[in-house]
């Protein structure tokens, strides 16, 4: 399956799958309460975040656009409220609704503070989202978008850090060579798990 770089005109549809995959995710369905607005608004929210990450970072989606995988570099992995804005997140308490926002925002900041506490200034690249169509799971799109990630990572010898907010994912991400390296909450009590992939030195050798 072959991975490619999201070009930005290409954007609103792949926000489309990234919120389709999402729809139910516990985090969004914390930032979007009201199942209506959700479906109103997190295509919205996800075009924004494919915006950020294209700006600061890269987007891959698979050639058919069943998949979408959106990173942080080294030495980028956290945002300001400044990058943010000129992303087109200005509208975003208005969005997620101006009451509810102020959670929003501090489960925004947990998240960041966390990484920063666990990795430090160790570079690395952060996993902020990987979403596979829901009609197309298990079509081999995912485990393509990771491959082309852990190449890289292999290559530049740079450990991969991501958060989960479903325990299940947890699983499949140690079958890919993550551990879970811390377990925290969320300002709404909710769990979430921090997990990192260490750069594998035979891949890095064999790539050369």
């Amino acid at each position: 399956m072959k991975v490619v770089s999201l070009s930005q005109n290409s954007c609103k549809d792949a926000a489309a799958v990234v919120a389709s995959a999402f729809f139910n995710y516990p985090s969004l369905v914390t930032y979007f309460p009201d199942e209506r607005l959700r479906t109103k608004n997190l295509p919205w929210y996800m075009e924004r975040v494919l915006n950020s990450a294209l700006a600061y970072g890269e987007v891959w989606t698979t050639e058919d656009r069943a998949g979408v995988l959106f990173l942080l570099p080294p030495g980028h992995t956290r945002l300001t409220d400044w990058d943010y804005v000129r992303r087109g997140f200005l509208a975003a308490p208005l969005k997620v609704g101006l009451r509810h926002y102020p959670v929003v925002n501090a489960c925004e900041s947990t998240l960041a503070e966390t990484q920063e506490r666990l990795l430090g200034q160790r570079p690395h690249y952060y996993l902020w989202g990987l979403a596979v169509d829901p009609a197309r799971q298990r079509s081999g799109a995912g485990t393509a978008l990771l491959h082309q990630l852990f190449l890289r990572a292999d290559r530049e010898q740079m450990p991969i850090y991501l958060e989960t907010h479903k325990f299940e994912n947890v699983a499949y991400y140690e079958t890919r060579g993550f551990r879970l390296i811390h377990t925290g909450e969320m300002p709404d009590h909710a769990p979430f798990w921090c997990m990192l992939r260490e750069p594998d030195t035979a891949g890095e050798q064999t790539a050369k």
